[in-house]
């Protein structure tokens, strides 16, 4: 089956992220790109606003996923809201894009992970044994 692409750009959001004490207790200005595997036809057919993705709802989402909890690692935020995209929007592939101003000369550092549908469930199925099994032990 071929797909078509959602993509949103520049998504800016103030985040707790690295690995300096600086960066951890003050919130800087990250932009996250998204690109969502999507069947565009059955929305494009019935010029239906209800068969598409609601872009609000998405960005909402990220925005939560990103306000959530400081990060230490790109690569952490990067798969949290592939998951969590996954998991809410039940779309077989996303792609997310998490950038920042890391060094000065540099315009920005960048993780990009593009996860499936079937591997988001077994890495939160992991994290969640994780955490029941730490919970579980004290």
């Amino acid at each position: 089956m071929s797909y078509d692409t959602l993509v949103i750009q520049d998504l800016e959001a103030q985040c707790r992220l690295g690995v300096f004490e600086w960066e951890q207790a003050n919130p800087q200005a990250i932009w996250i790109d998204l690109e969502l595997a999507i069947d565009a036809a059955k929305a494009a057919a019935r010029d239906d606003v209800r068969e598409a993705i609601d872009y609000s709802r998405l960005v909402g989402l990220v925005q939560e996923v990103v306000q959530q909890r400081a990060y230490r690692l790109m690569e952490t935020l990067a798969e949290r809201v592939a998951t969590e995209i996954l998991s809410t929007f039940h779309l077989e592939t996303v792609r997310v894009r998490v950038k920042k101003r890391a060094l000065p000369g540099i315009g920005y550092a960048a993780v990009e992970v593009e996860r499936r549908l079937g591997r988001a469930r077994r890495v939160t199925a992991r994290a969640r044994g994780r955490v029941r099994g730490a919970s579980a032990a004290r």
